[in-house]
């Protein structure tokens, strides 16, 4: 079995230029989780292993008899790496990043009524889901004084427009958004 290379075990998080990076050793193979900085999630959006052998020319032998023994990436490393684990560091350490832009809410006008304002909306439901809220919808309405009937028929017209299929945003939902923040930028 791959057991984590003591050193490494207990890595944080480090910064990237505009990731930030989780690494851990199994044995002779690298495991590195990257996470974009200004996604609009929090979890990695990559995730690398790769056969990571160095050293001494005892360690490369031992590493590459270890790659050669499993004929590549053993299916019991995939059980092992720690996804939960990796998701809750991630979400920890984004919420320290000061360029972070889920840190701020999206601001979700009180009425509907174009694409922008509905891809507001489900941005919003995005990032208050990925920062941990447990009841976005509903936390959404009440912010916005509006009732859940409401909230759910927006969110249903979002569908309608393309913007969500019900667990993230579409590619027309995300343009929107990344054409809604350079306009910010631009002010």
């Amino acid at each position: 079995m791959n057991t984590p290379t003591s050193n490494e075990a207990g890595q944080e998080w480090q910064r990237d230029g505009s990731e930030i990076v989780w690494t851990r050793f199994y044995g002779p193979w690298r495991v590195e989780a990257r996470c974009p900085v200004a996604a609009p999630f929090n979890g990695p959006s990559e995730l690398t292993i790769r056969l990571a052998v160095g050293g001494s020319a005892r360690e490369v032998e031992e590493g590459m008899d270890a790659a050669l023994e499993t004929d590549g990436i053993p299916a019991n490393l995939l059980r092992q790496i720690p996804l939960a684990e990796i998701k809750a560091g991630a979400r920890a350490a984004l919420a320290t990043q000061d360029d972070r832009a889920m840190n701020e809410p999206y601001p979700v006008p009180a009425r509907c009524r174009t694409e922008e304002d509905y891809t507001l909306l489900v941005a919003e439901l995005v990032r208050m889901r990925a920062t941990g809220t447990t009841a976005p919808q509903g936390e959404l309405a009440g912010r916005l004084g509006i009732g859940k009937a409401t909230m759910s028929e927006r969110i249903k017209r979002s569908k309608e427009l393309g913007l969500w299929d019900g667990q993230r945003l579409t590619d027309k939902a995300t343009a929107l958004l990344t054409q809604w923040w350079r306009e910010q930028e631009g002010n």
